[in-house]
């Protein structure tokens, strides 16, 4: 509730904008091309060294999905039961304790992404920007509902919404009981981007979403107006690919503040309620960040693991043995144990207070999805393989 009425408290902010989005092929193509340049690693892949292991994820269990070759396809966990997909189409219910399949759908479609959920439905969408709701209890459809384009991360869901970014910069509330408009607004992205964007954050009141052109938003989740815009960084440089500021990495919050990182720009603490960024340091991420009690876990481009003092932005530590490794995004157990995962499957474990290396396990043999969920005291981990794992966070 503080939360809420800090956010709610910002000064509303209007913008006249028009609602267009042309791009031409020659664009497009130079897009593709940069995209390339910008998110493959600029160096091979760290080769692993043995390591004396001091703890382990014990896998609980696991299960095989198809393949998903490109997206963002983590898991969903709710009262005991993990949702997932496929981008063959494929969604699955299992129990998160056993691992025994509680139900399996088949949709005749190509899916851009991985699953959301609220307490009654699970969320999909598919690369033609339909968005599909299903019964959790038994996978039935319940509605389908348009999105303007491909949507290229899940779907966000709670607090009476069911909130879709697009991939042509929209923004759009739907309702849960039928999937009707509740409101859209559009931000056109810059010609050239990365590919693919951060998931909106629902809070109770609100909406924060962090766009291409390094401005993280805060819009009223019952309107879609926006309630205050922060600039984490401004594009600069000469070239288009230098000028790219994307917010991609998932948004942060705890009990007092926002942590926001983007690519080529900043880490940045924001308190909630006018979007005053109250700490920033250089660096540049895609991957994201995780917070702890006590710091801001970051993965740069190149790999490395940095943690900052979530107070004042101050370095603690930071890990190099990854670099060219396609980390996932961090997730921390329990303030003491950071893990990721990385190109080929692995899981690494580490030491949340100085950032050494203290364990590795492995859950398949291609990359891991950018999210690795933490639920019910368990990790979650899909890989591109279509390996659906859970590991216990309780070694």
């Amino acid at each position: 509730m503080a939360f809420k009425m800090a956010l709610l408290a910002g000064v509303a902010v209007r913008f006249a904008r028009e609602r267009f989005f042309t791009r031409l092929l020659t664009l497009l193509a130079s897009a593709l091309v940069c995209v390339a340049c910008a998110t493959d690693p600029v160096v091979p892949p760290t080769e692993l060294t043995s390591i004396k292991a001091e703890t382990k994820l014990k896998k609980l269990w696991s299960t095989s999905l198809s393949k998903s070759k490109q997206g963002r396809f983590e898991p969903f966990v709710q009262n005991g039961i993990v949702y997932a997909a496929s981008q063959a189409g494929d969604v699955i219910a299992i129990n998160s304790k056993t691992g025994k399949v509680q139900w399996r759908r088949k949709l005749a479609s190509i899916l851009g992404s991985g699953v959301g959920g609220d307490a009654n439905a699970v969320y999909v969408s598919t690369i033609d920007g339909l968005v599909i709701a299903l019964n959790n209890s038994n996978g039935n459809i319940l509605w389908e509902s348009a999105a303007s384009s491909e949507v290229l991360t899940p779907v966000s869901a709670g607090f009476g919404s069911v909130v879709v970014r697009s991939a042509d910069g929209r923004i759009l509330s739907l309702d849960p009981s039928n999937g009707d408009e509740q409101w859209s607004t559009t931000y056109t992205p810059p010609a050239l981007t990365l590919n693919g964007y951060s998931r909106p954050l629902l809070l109770d009141g609100g909406v924060l979403v962090g766009l291409d052109d390094g401005r993280l938003l805060a819009l009223r989740s019952d309107a879609g107006t926006v309630i205050w815009e922060s600039v984490i960084s401004v594009p600069s440089g000469r070239s288009e690919v230098e000028r790219l500021v994307d917010i991609d990495g998932n948004i942060r919050v705890d009990d007092s503040a926002i942590y926001v990182v983007n690519y080529q720009g900043k880490l940045a603490r924001i308190e909630p309620g006018k979007g005053q960024i109250l700490w920033s340091v250089p660096t540049s991420s895609t991957a994201g960040l995780a917070i702890s009690d006590k710091a801001a876990v970051v993965i740069t481009d190149n790999d490395e693991v940095h943690a900052f003092n979530k107070e004042n932005g101050q370095p603690l530590w930071q890990q190099s043995a990854f670099i060219g490794r396609r980390l996932t995004a961090p997730q921390i157990v329990g303030n003491d144990l950071i893990v990721v995962g990385d190109l080929e499957g692995y899981v690494h474990i580490l030491n949340s207070a100085d950032g050494r290396l203290i364990g590795r396990t492995r859950i398949g043999k291609k990359a891991l999805f950018p999210e690795i969920v933490l639920a019910e005291k368990n990790l979650f981990i899909q890989s591109s393989d279509g390996t659906l794992a859970a590991l216990s966070a309780n070694p």
